[in-house]
């Protein structure tokens, strides 16, 4: 496919090809690194090494083709921009201490004039030395934040002035880099150039900056009013990112100084979080291609030269020593120097961006350039392990070493004072939990002062033991949802060690791609839910907060129970374990029963009615169930309906309370009074509970006596009553077990004419069945010789039924309490019901209740199954069912117990 373009054409096609190569072992490689604790980046590099002429040759950037992804990677470069503009807190940094700040600036300026002067010894002309230089400036925060999260030392005064320093960093590199862009692609280097530049660079960055942050965030609010799209804000924020780039390039400035403004700017509207992820699907696209392409732009015969791997070693050494040399701007404070030089070592993005820069406007060779690349690789791995060692050599620095008092003071451990948490006195290191939570709660208000940092850098190492008394802090930080709380507990190391599963569950979050929100790892999506749910005046309980806060750890998790009582035990709320499970259990059994709450009927509702026993505690579970969300609007329909019925179910005081044992035990006591004789007595008092439930007193008699005395074998007892509605009758059938009963009945019911639309069936434990059918057909049937006929049929081989067409089985073990529930749907055919209960009696299956539906010459019928000892079916027994209805297992004739 060819796109006719000015001079030539453009194979469309081919560079289609090229981005499914790129983006594929970008995805591949970057995953790999992850899984070695290795940056991203780099992986991306590698692939783009191994893809380009280097190495395979898959790409060429040439031609037409080579502008085509040249002008994608430059796109992901701006996204990468706006990113960090985005995440930088204005805020914080009018913050950075005179540390940081004169750490930053150091660290700029060294490696600055090492890198220049090294390559002007080597015979570069100036502007080259300059390029030199300002490449080797930048420091990539990722990579050091990362590690000292992982060692718990975030909270460290070290820590805290290498991030500090960073974010100065960032601004100074972008400032140096709009100066020598302009200077290696306009005249000659002088200090009248320099300084008229710099002077522009920081005009354009103020003028365009005030600009910005005045106006961008009231434009995007005022789009996203007016737009009846929600991606409107979104393509505006784009619009927008493109113009300061604009503007940037026509001030003869590097345009990703423009992106980065617009990423300050879009920071401050309050539309950012729905524009930040956008941006970061589309980044998560067209980043990587500029990655990639800085790998396939190496030329691995050249970085191997000995003069490129000497210039590369004595451009590291400067580097590396212009960045520990740069821990000297902390002198004044007591913090490990060499801890901070080594943290801040790493280039990363933006001294790639200026390695690409420079290539691509011919500043650059590719000698030089392959060894800026090997210099941004090896102080991006050397790090990690240096700051370990560092670190872990160092361990005393994480063991308190003041002497602590155990008697909180009189008003708390804690006070704010002039916006700053402050410690009243100074605690031991087991009352980490409850000033961290404290602390915590106070972050709305006040920020962590330096002592209360330094106190927790202290006790990053000390063992944590959960106190019951801090667990109504810590359900009120979850009514609360403030992600700057939990971002604090996670700093700390509080979260880790005292609470696992949450810290776990927050880095799953953060590795998952799909989660485009860069907060999401700190909010929890099923308690916020809750919270905005209505309360009626009060809060919601600690359990239920709790119950929400397991779901959001575990997701669809089928550990969810055990994990959310281990939590509640954990936070001390050991009698509390087993209400907080069930919370957890009931709440996704309701949202099973919201997608068949058409199938419901008064077995199945008294059943899910007395497992869940009180009206509070539906009334709980089910606002745990609509917390967790995705719900279909039918679902959701449904689920609101299930919940009304089973309310209107616990309204009467019998099922309340104690469950159902209320309600079966007056109906037993009821129905016995009815009986005829002792042996009626005594044949309900061996009923089930689900029968129990299913019938009223005058029925349940009524059976009993229909059953008892216990029919010989290959004696069938029928009796048949009129129900209320016209032309229904209700037929009740006794006899003892025997294997396929019910598909034997169902045939002879089917032969006689009669379209049964209910059924139910019990069993006793000494063989004894009764099953009831309601049935349509206008003349009253005749007892004696329906009692014969399925006489005849015991007597008779069940027959070979050919497979039904069309049937669909669906099983549903969450939606009711004791019984698994299979739903039949297809075509109305001859024979469909009597060929499923003959598929049950095969599988070995018990039915307790069925329900017999046709609308649309379609049918839809439920029955409630277990297996032989009253578990819910298995995926095993499923299976079988599912051959046997297809006709893919041979009936062997054994006599089986399987339906009743």
């Amino acid at each position: 496919m060819l796109i006719a373009a000015e001079g030539g054409g453009i194979d469309l096609a081919r560079i289609l090809l090229d981005l499914i190569i790129i983006l594929g072992v970008a995805k591949c490689a970057a995953e790999l690194a992850e899984r070695f604790r290795v940056p991203a980046v780099l992986g991306e590099i590698v692939a783009g090494v191994l893809i380009g002429p280097s190495v395979l040759g898959l790409i060429q950037l040439d031609g037409a083709r080579g502008v085509s992804i040249a002008v994608l990677a430059e796109i992901g470069v701006l996204l990468l921009l706006v990113q960090v503009g985005m995440e930088m807190d204005l805020v914080e940094l009018s913050k950075v201490g005179r540390a940081s700040f004169l750490v930053a600036c150091i660290g700029v300026a060294l490696p600055f004039v090492g890198g220049a002067a090294t390559a002007s010894l080597m015979g570069e002309g100036a502007k080259t030395a300059v390029f030199v230089g300002a490449a080797l400036t930048a420091t990539s925060v990722g990579i050091t934040a990362r590690v000292f999260g992982d060692l718990r030392a975030l909270a460290t005064t070290e820590a805290r002035i290498v991030i500090g320093a960073a974010v100065a960093d960032d601004v100074l590199g972008l400032v140096i880099l709009t100066v020598v862009v302009k200077i290696a692609t306009g005249g000659s280097v002088g200090v009248g150039t320099v300084a008229g530049t710099l002077g522009l660079a920081i005009v354009f960055l103020v003028a365009t900056g005030a600009v910005g942050l005045l106006f961008v965030p009231k434009l995007l609010d005022y789009v996203h009013r007016k737009a009846s799209s929600g991606a409107t804000v979104v393509v505006a924020a784009i619009v927008l990112t493109l113009a300061f780039a604009e503007l940037a390039d026509l001030a003869k400035l590097a345009f990703i100084i423009g992106a980065f403004v617009a990423g300050l700017s879009i920071a401050r509207s309050e539309h950012h979080e729905r524009i930040g992820s956008d941006l970061g699907a589309v980044g998560n696209v067209l980043i990587p291609v500029f990655f990639v392409q800085i790998g396939i732009n190496a030329d691995l015969a050249a970085m191997a030269k000995p003069s490129v791997l000497g210039l590369a070693a004595v451009l590291t050494v400067v580097g590396v020593f212009g960045k520990i040399a740069s821990a000297f701007g902390a002198t004044g404070t007591r913090v490990d120097r060499l801890l901070i030089g080594i943290g801040m070592i790493p280039r990363g993005e933006v001294g790639l961006i200026f390695a690409s820069i420079g290539l691509a406007n011919g500043v650059l060779d590719k000698d030089l350039y392959g060894a800026l690349l090997m210099v941004v690789l090896v102080t991006t791995i050397i790090t990690p392990p240096l700051l370990r060692v560092r670190i872990g050599s160092h361990g005393r620095r994480g063991q308190p070493d003041d002497v602590g008092v155990d008697l909180e003071p009189e008003g708390g451990w804690l006070e704010v004072v002039d916006g700053e948490v402050h410690l009243r006195a100074i605690p031991t290191d087991v009352h980490t939990i409850s000033v961290a939570v404290q602390t915590a709660a106070l972050l709305d208000e006040a920020e962590p002062s330096d002592e209360l940092l330094d106190w927790f850098g202290r006790h990053r190492n000390s063992e944590l033991t959960w106190d019951p008394d801090d667990t109504p802090a810590f359900v009120n930080l979850l009514r609360r949802a403030d992600t700057r709380a939990w971002r604090f507990l996670e700093v700390t190391g509080v979260l880790e060690r005292a609470l696992p599963e949450v810290a776990e569950a927050m880095r799953r979050r953060r590795a998952d791609m799909r989660d485009l929100d860069p907060m999401g790892a700190l909010r929890f999506r099923v308690v916020d839910a809750l919270n905005d749910l209505p309360t009626d005046g009060f809060v919601h309980d600690d359990d239920l907060v709790l119950a929400a806060l397991a779901i959001d750890l575990t997701g669809h998790d089928s550990d969810a129970t055990q994990i959310a009582a281990d939590l509640a035990r954990r936070l001390g709320r050991v009698q509390d374990a087993d209400r907080v499970a069930d919370l957890v259990a009931d709440s996704r059994l309701l949202r099973a029963g919201a997608t068949n709450a058409a199938n419901f009927d008064e077995p199945e509702l008294l059943q899910l009615s007395a497992h869940l026993a009180s009206p509070a505690h539906a009334r709980q579970t089910y606002t745990l169930a609509r917390a967790q969300g995705e719900l279909s609007r039918r679902e959701s329909d449904g689920l609101d309906q299930l919940f009304e019925l089973i309310m209107e179910a616990l309204d009467h005081p019998e099922i309340s309370g104690l469950g159902a044992g209320n309600l079966a035990g007056s109906r037993l006591h009821a129905a016995q009074r009815l009986a005829a004789s002792p042996a009626v007595v005594e044949r309900l008092r061996h009923a089930s509970m689900s029968y129990l439930l299913s019938h009223d007193p005058e029925e349940l008699a009524r059976q009993a006596r229909l059953v008892e005395p216990l029919p010989r074998a290959g004696t069938i007892r029928v009796a048949v009553t009129p129900e209320p509605e016209p032309d229904m009758w209700k037929i009740d059938i006794a006899c003892r077990d025997t294997w396929g009963l019910l598909a034997r009945l169902t045939g002879v019911l089917s032969d006689a004419g009669l379209n049964v639309t209910y059924a139910s069936l019990t069993t006793w434990p000494d063989g004894a069945v009764l099953d009831s059918f309601i049935a349509r057909v206008r003349d009253r049937p005749r007892a004696r010789d329906l009692a014969l006929e399925m006489e005849a049929s015991l007597r008779k081989p069940l027959p070979k039924l050919p497979p039904p067409n069309g049937l669909e089985l669906t099983f549903d073990a969450e939606s009711m309490p004791w019984h698994t529930l299979c739903i039949v749907r297809g075509p109305d055919q001859p024979g469909a019901l009597e060929a499923v209960a003959a598929a049950f009696a095969e599988a070995n299956v018990v039915v307790h209740t069925a329900r017999i539906e046709s609308r649309d010459h379609r049918i839809n019928d439920s029955f409630t199954v277990s297996d032989q000892i009253g578990r819910k079916l298995d995926a095993a027994a499923e299976d079988r069912v599912r051959r046997a209805i297809n006709g893919e297992r041979r009936r062997r004739g054994l006599l089986r117990r399987a339906l009743r």
